[in-house]
């Protein structure tokens, strides 16, 4: 029965599992996945809202089917590995809210689409992390917590980004304002655990000075009516942090080896 469910809901993926099934080997890797996921999903918001912004710029409604297919990517991958009854359970729960939120992403941009796109993309992440806790939960690996950690900031640093845009194209949802200084908070608390790690070598203690230096102007606040930069200009700024908190999460994979 849950191979059966597996080609219903996965039936337009089918052609990818075969080549994705190998890349997850460890905890860590698994955990790198699933807080993937939940980066994209913030991501795709971010980019959904900015192509209604700047509707002539192709690059970015681009980008949110860019971010679409690599989420699709993901949970095919996930799924194909084949993770025991329990966590599949919750993998197939995660994938029919994926396909809800995907639909309305189909829809053409509305104000009141797209606050429904805010409440079922916090959903989604939070499915994602409950996931992630999960197998967290079923490793003695202290290791595992520190990519869980890394990847958790990563996440937040997009969900700021996309509560940000939210706030600039004048979404109506009440909790924009707390999901925003929400973020900002477990961006700090996570850089914070990450520099206190006792197993930090010189390379990741940098990465992590570097990272604290680049953020103070972003989180000095954490009220999102008070953040004066264009949306553009923001995004540019979350899509750097990105790729620095892809590194540092390297460097502590590596380190689970």
């Amino acid at each position: 029965m849950k191979r059966k469910i597996n080609v219903f809901v996965l039936m337009a993926l089918i052609p990818l599992m075969g080549a994705v099934a190998q890349q997850i080997n460890t905890t860590a890797d698994i955990i790198d996945e699933i807080e993937e996921l939940r980066t994209l999903s913030q991501k795709i918001g971010s980019y959904y809202i900015l192509s209604s912004l700047y509707p002539t710029e192709e690059k970015y409604k681009n980008k949110e089917i860019e971010y679409i297919d690599r989420f699709n990517d993901g949970l095919v991958k996930l799924i194909d590995a084949d993770l025991d009854d329990e966590i599949n359970i919750e993998l197939q729960k995660l994938n029919l809210t994926w396909l809800y939120v995907n639909k309305i992403l189909k829809t053409k941009y509305e104000r009141q689409a797209a606050a429904k796109i805010l409440d079922k993309l916090e959903d989604l992440q939070k499915e994602a992390e409950s996931i992630a806790e999960m197998i967290l939960k079923r490793t003695k690996k202290d290791l595992a917590k520190i990519v869980k950690v890394a990847a958790e900031t990563r996440v937040m640093f997009q969900r700021m980004n996309l509560y940000f845009m939210a706030n600039k194209a004048n979404i109506i949802n009440t909790s924009i304002a707390d999901r925003y200084a929400d973020s900002v908070n477990k961006i700090k608390e996570g850089v914070s655990y990450l520099e206190s790690w006792d197993q930090n070598d010189d390379t990741m203690l940098m990465m992590l000075e570097m990272l604290k230096n680049k953020m103070k102007p972003i989180v000095k606040t954490t009220d999102v009516k008070k953040v004066n930069y264009k949306p553009v200009i923001f995004n540019m700024i979350a899509e750097g942090f990105d790729d620095d908190l892809k590194l540092l999460i390297k460097a502590y994979k590596e380190k689970t080896q």
